[in-house]
């Protein structure tokens, strides 16, 4: 039993490593194409700048400047506001493969988005697979805290399920309140901005309308680990509801074709008597 749950937590290990090193090795080469695309950007700007303030009196330059990088930023593509260095372009991948795609940051080159394309197909299974491992993982381990907590309390066995069910939607709470008290602050951000961010994100619907602008190393680190962990708490806890509503549409589909079959039958058996009258007089005669 020892070797089985060894073999589990190392296989699970496994696919982890394997999810992390894809990300960083994506990471270096979106960095390798699309840095240069960027460091090229930033170059033809300051040279069209320098352009254009050169009839100007060297004293003005600065007052120039401010409004010109504010119209950069306003304008400007992903590419030019946001640098493709290799944490920032980890986060991107990650938005990749767990499909989020907050829009912040996207390649603008040929082999980038080209690159884009065969790194999703391959990573978005493989992060899959990866999160289907450690939700399995969650889910043992809140069975083991409800039967610890069944033993301590008492309860009868058929609560079980619903128990776990409370105690897996607790356990998502905690992981979206946490997350967006970090981000909060982090951020400038009001708490429910920062709620309303982590479900978007948890979700994997992922606007882009709110994106955090912290970027030390930490708070990468963080936003990681949040961000898997919130996938896998809150993705337990929709499967456990589309279970339900899956279970209360059967109920319902089983009473309407009960209800319907018992209003045929009633409406089919005058029928059948007329039908059955004349052929019992045929078979008289």
């Amino acid at each position: 039993m020892r070797c089985s749950i060894n073999g589990k937590a190392i296989a699970a290990f496994a696919t982890f490593c394997t999810v992390l090193v894809y990300l960083a090795v994506g990471a270096a080469i979106f960095q390798a194409i699309e840095e240069s695309h960027e460091n090229e950007q930033r170059e033809n700007y300051e040279a069209e700048l320098h352009d254009l303030l050169k009839d100007v009196d060297e004293e003005f330059h600065n007052e120039l400047r401010a409004p010109c990088h504010m119209v950069e930023v306003l304008q400007a593509t992903p590419n030019v506001t946001n640098t493709w260095t290799f944490a920032p372009t980890v986060i991107f991948c990650l938005t990749v493969v767990t499909t989020i795609g907050y829009g912040y940051m996207y390649p603008v080159t040929d082999e980038g988005r080209g690159f884009c394309i065969f790194f999703a197909l391959i990573g978005i299974p493989l992060f899959m697979a990866c999160l289907a491992v450690y939700a399995q993982h969650t889910a043992n381990f809140i069975r083991w805290i409800c039967k610890k907590l069944r033993k301590l309390f008492g309860g009868k066995d058929e609560e079980n399920e619903k128990v776990q069910q409370v105690v897996t939607l607790l356990f998502c709470i905690v992981v979206i309140l946490t997350f967006s008290a970090y981000l909060t602050y982090k951020e400038d951000w009001t708490y429910f901005d920062s709620i309303y961010f982590t479900f978007i994100s948890f979700t994997t619907i992922g606007f882009g309308d709110l994106y955090p602008s912290s970027n030390d190393t930490l708070f990468y680190f963080l936003f990681v680990f949040f961000i898997i962990l919130g996938l896998i708490s809150l993705g337990t806890v929709i499967e456990a509801q589309t279970t339900n509503f899956s279970t209360f549409l059967n109920f319902i589909s089983s009473t309407c074709e009960c209800m319907c079959g018992k209003c045929v039958t009633v409406e089919q058996d005058p029928n059948s008597d007329n039908e059955e009258a004349p052929n019992q007089m045929e078979a008289a005669a």
